[in-house]
């Protein structure tokens, strides 16, 4: 198993580390941008997985899109969640592939990582497994996953085309990837912000253009890239959340 990296070879990690252990010890703290059942609820997920699973699941999640909307999940299948935070939508994705299937969920925050583990137990779920590791780094073989998906969690990463690299890598050919990110919104008007390590952690500062992000997916070896949809959600003005889907080729 891996870790992340120094914090020193990406000034920024130390804050995302902090601010993802306040969620994951502070739940009910107002962050200033969506979390929680509500929020899931709010981007589509769908009734019977908020129904499933306990509530302190989800109290620690937030979700900036659905990946599960991109493409039906099978029985028996195995998932690698990047940057899987509390562990909400590793959870969903156990129940959707089932007592045979085999999820993977990979954060480097330890306070995250932890609630993860606790999350998938309280929700009986023996499937998932939880690693503190570096997504540009996977402690993982390679084309060992059906799916990889992701919520949130690319934006903060400096290294985007390692980690998406990675993604490939583990993936079997074809294998997919669906992911929920934040992106620049082309919609608006883009103005000079803030880059600060606060602003990167709120996914703001680490966030590209859709159609810059959907170019290193191409580079990263993927196949049939496409830039599914906007969710609406924001963390800024000029940010939104956006679902896209690739696959590595056979």
């Amino acid at each position: 198993m891996t870790t992340c990296h120094d914090a020193g070879a990406e000034p920024h990690l130390a804050q995302i580390r902090a601010l993802y252990t306040a969620l994951a010890e502070e739940p009910h703290r107002d962050f200033g941008w969506g979390k929680g059942k509500e929020n899931a609820r709010a981007l589509g997920y769908a009734p019977e997985w908020l129904d499933a699973l306990p509530d302190a699941v989800w109290e620690s999640a937030a979700a900036v899109g659905n990946p599960f909307a991109v493409a039906a999940i099978g029985a028996g299948q195995t998932v690698v969640d990047l940057g899987c935070g509390a562990g909400a939508d590793a959870c969903v994705a156990a129940l959707l592939v089932g007592p045979r299937g085999r999820v993977v969920g990979v954060d480097c925050t330890p306070a995250m990582v932890a609630k993860a583990r606790a999350s998938a137990a309280l929700a009986g779920l023996s499937q998932v497994e939880m690693y503190e590791s570096d997504m540009a780094r996977l402690p993982l073989p390679d084309g060992c996953a059906d799916v990889v998906i992701s919520n949130g969690a690319i934006n903060l990463v400096a290294d985007k085309t390692r980690v998406l690299a990675e993604a490939c890598r583990v993936l079997r050919p074809g294998g997919r990837l669906q992911i929920a990110d934040m992106v620049k919104d082309p919609a608006v008007e883009q103005s000079t912000c803030c880059s600060s390590a606060d602003s990167w952690a709120d996914c703001v500062s680490g966030t590209l253009d859709p159609d810059a992000f959907v170019a290193l997916l191409r580079a990263a070896g993927f196949s049939g890239v496409r830039l599914v949809g906007f969710t609406g959600y924001r963390t800024a003005a000029h940010t939104v959340g956006a679902l896209f889907e690739a696959t590595r080729p056979d």
